[in-house]
C-alpha cells in the first residue's frame, strides 16, 4: 500500500509541472521565512552584545572614576555637619519644649518688644541619618510699626539652627507689625518611638 501511494505520488510529480513549481514555490517561501527568522535572531543578538558591551565600558568608566569616594566622603562631611547644627534631644517633647523655651527667649529679648500670637510645632519626620526634621509655624506681632530684623537675624544665626523657610511682614496702618514666620529644626538623638 504503502510503496502504491508513493508510486502514484512520484508519477503526479513526473507528469504534473505546475505540482513540481508549486513544491519548489513553498519551498522557495520557507527557505525565505527561515533566512529572515535567523536575520531577525542575529540582529537580537547582536543588539544584545552591544548593549553588554555598553555596560561592560560603562562600569569599566565608573571603576576608574575617583568620583564616588569623595561623593561618600562630601555626604558624610555634610552629615557630620547637620548633626552638629542639630537640636539633640531623646524625645519628641523634649525638643518641642526646647524650639518653645527658645523662641520665646529670643523674642523677650527682641527690640522692638514682640508677642507671640500662635506657635505650632509638627511631629519631626526623619530626614537622614538619624536626624529629624520638625516644622514650625510662628505669628508674633508688635505695637510699633518697625519690622523687627534684629530679631529675625538672631533667629538666622541661631546655634543649634533654625532654618527659615518663609518669612511675612504685614505693617498695618494703625495696627504695627505682624510677622508670620515658617521654619524648621533638625533634631539628633531622638529614641525611636519616643514621644512627648
Amino acid at each position: 500500500m504503502n510503496e502504491r501511494l508513493r508510486q502514484e505520488l512520484l508519477q503526479q510529480w513526473q507528469d504534473s509541472q505546475l505540482l513540481r513549481l508549486g513544491a519548489w514555490a513553498i519551498a522557495l517561501i520557507l527557505l525565505v521565512y527561515l533566512l529572515l527568522w535567523q536575520d531577525d535572531q542575529l540582529a537580537l543578538k547582536q543588539l544584545e552584545w552591544r548593549r553588554a558591551q555598553a555596560n561592560v565600558a560603562e562600569w569599566q568608566t565608573l571603576a576608574q572614576q575617583d568620583y564616588w569616594p569623595n561623593l561618600v566622603s562630601a555626604l558624610e562631611s555634610q552629615r557630620e555637619q547637620a548633626l552638629a547644627m542639630a537640636w539633640a534631644y531623646r524625645t519628641t517633647g523634649l525638643a518641642k519644649a526646647a524650639v518653645r523655651e527658645f523662641v520665646n527667649a529670643t523674642i523677650a529679648e527682641s527690640q522692638p518688644a514682640l508677642r507671640v500670637r500662635n506657635l505650632e510645632l509638627a511631629e519631626p519626620r526623619p530626614a537622614t541619618g538619624g536626624v529629624y526634621e520638625m516644622r514650625g509655624r510662628l505669628t508674633a506681632s508688635t505695637e510699633e510699626s518697625i519690622a523687627p530684623w534684629g530679631w529675625i537675624a538672631a533667629l538666622e544665626s541661631a546655634q543649634p539652627a533654625v532654618y527659615i523657610d518663609s518669612l511675612d511682614i504685614r505693617v498695618g496702618r494703625k495696627s504695627g507689625v505682624a510677622v508670620i514666620l515658617e521654619f524648621r529644626v533638625l533634631v539628633a538623638g531622638l529614641e525611636q518611638g519616643a514621644s512627648s
